[in-house]
């Protein structure tokens, strides 16, 4: 007997929201049936033959009780990641996550909603990854640690054993944070450094070990800042 699969609509027209809507069509119960975006920012019709609408007409076009939606913002700004996950999750529309067969994650792990597990990604036994996280493809989470909401864990990243993330932070590429940290919220880190203490809030780190570089605390974690 075949299960039919969920529809899913992916918030989000970027390549970036394009690559994940691939991973829930091929390795997931998921069918995506369309992408949404704000109005002001609708500029195509479809990608791959999937049709593009407005997020304004959501709710005349599919219903809350059959649908599925997901919030595949980047990290361009975190601080926005989570202010758009926001903006979906006032929808009423269930939540989806995707947690790809090619990770490996215990069962005494808990995942929240709109999370993204990747290829290659271990969560040793009772990780939390709470809403809206994304964990990149290699990345490792060990046992007891926390990762707080709107969270980013670049590809090849690893967190220590009992060490919480603060919320809307991003650890960067192959970056390893060390166990028994308390990680201040919108802390970044940069890639390939090594975090050996606990950090301030609103700071960027980087070096082995890292050293506290500069704050963001008005713009928020930026990787292509404003011009």
């Amino acid at each position: 007997m075949c299960n039919k699969k969920k529809d899913l609509i992916i918030y989000g027209d970027s390549n970036y929201a394009q690559m994940i809507a691939h991973y829930f069509q091929t390795d997931s119960d998921y069918n995506i049936v369309a992408y949404c975006v704000d109005e002001e920012y609708y500029s195509k019709e479809e990608i791959d033959g999937i049709p593009v609408v407005t997020i304004e007409t959501l709710s005349e076009r599919f219903s809350t009780r059959t649908h599925h939606i997901f919030a595949a913002i980047g990290y361009k700004s975190v601080r926005t990641h989570k202010k758009l996950f926001e903006k979906i999750a006032a929808l009423s529309y269930p939540i989806a996550s995707y947690i790809s067969s090619q990770a490996h994650v215990d069962p005494s792990s808990k995942i929240g909603e709109n999370c993204l597990i990747l290829p290659g990604v271990i969560l040793e036994p009772y990780t939390v990854i709470e809403k809206n996280c994304f964990v990149n493809s290699g990345a490792i989470v060990c046992h007891h640690a926390q990762v707080e909401a709107h969270s980013i864990l670049a590809a090849g990243s690893l967190i220590g054993g009992y060490t919480k993330i603060g919320e809307c932070s991003l650890i960067g590429f192959r970056a390893i944070v060390a166990e028994l940290l308390q990680i201040a919220k919108e802390t970044l880190l940069g890639a390939g450094s090594l975090l050996l203490n606990d950090t301030d809030s609103h700071t960027l780190y980087v070096g082995t070990p890292a050293k506290a570089i500069r704050t963001h605390k008005e713009t928020g974690i930026m990787m292509i800042p404003k011009v």
